[in-house]
């Protein structure tokens, strides 16, 4: 199976570090933040992949060239901006499958602890064009409160368990999803993947399923996050991102 990564945002929200650094190449434990990415997959068995670049696009070709350093194969889907997740997608189709063939979408800015072949069998099984990735693991950064109808607090939660899936950004998708997105004119707008195209399935009926499972997920797409990950031991910091590798294709 191919995977697409999502490696051409801005980075706006870690500014001022991605004026001048492409978020995947952010060091982390000795590895740009993608490799890490990378190397996970590859632990699946992952062996082709597509990486969709924009912003400082020349870092990242330059480090990970065509892929021979980790025995892997990489072509780049170029854009002179980024055009939004569905519009990436849209723009790399000629170097993805066709068809019902499976191909995976993953960010290049969350680390995840998600089984992903577990979730190619369950995608493969439903017979969808699109399977989401969901955790139950997420906790909420703020207190909420139960009130009353005068106003009064009666319960305070303090950055509870949200209890609910929460979306960590891979997909596996199929070429059913190249109409639905060229409909939205990505070669003119930026047309995203959750916000545009899914909520337009489901309006016509198409069926979209949610693989839910308890993984942990690092989404690094703020200097809070950032520094929250380089900060940890590095002991802690090493079983985080080495999660997975060499064992998943054995």
């Amino acid at each position: 199976m191919k995977a697409l990564i999502l490696a051409a945002g801005r980075g706006t929200r870690l500014h001022p570090l991605t004026e001048y650094i492409a978020k995947p190449m952010l060091p982390l434990h000795g590895k740009p933040l993608m490799e890490w990415i990378m190397l996970t997959l590859s632990g699946y068995g992952i062996r082709e992949f597509v990486v969709a670049v924009s912003h400082l696009a020349e870092q990242i070709e330059t480090y990970f060239v065509r892929g021979d350093r980790w025995n892997v194969t990489i072509n780049y889907s170029r854009g002179a901006a980024p055009a939004g997740k569905a519009g990436e997608i849209w723009r790399a189709q000629n170097l993805l499958p066709a068809g019902k063939e499976p191909f995976l979408v993953v960010p290049a800015d969350t680390v995840s602890h998600l089984d992903y072949r577990e979730m190619l069998d369950f995608h493969r099984e439903h017979g969808g064009p699109a399977t989401i990735a969901f955790s139950t693991r997420y906790r909420l950064e703020v207190g909420t409160a139960e009130l009353g109808p005068d106003s009064r607090v009666k319960k305070f939660f303090e950055k509870e368990n949200l209890g609910r899936p929460v979306s960590t950004g891979t997909y596996v998708l199929d070429g059913r999803i190249f109409p639905y997105i060229e409909k939205l004119a990505p070669g003119k707008n930026e047309v995203d993947l959750p916000g545009d195209v899914f909520p337009r399935l489901i309006t016509k009926g198409v069926p979209l399923y949610g693989f839910v499972r308890d993984y942990p997920w690092w989404d690094v797409g703020r200097i809070s996050d950032y520094e929250g990950l380089i900060n940890l031991p590095p002991a802690e910091l090493a079983q985080i991102l080495a999660w997975g590798q060499g064992e998943k294709n054995q």
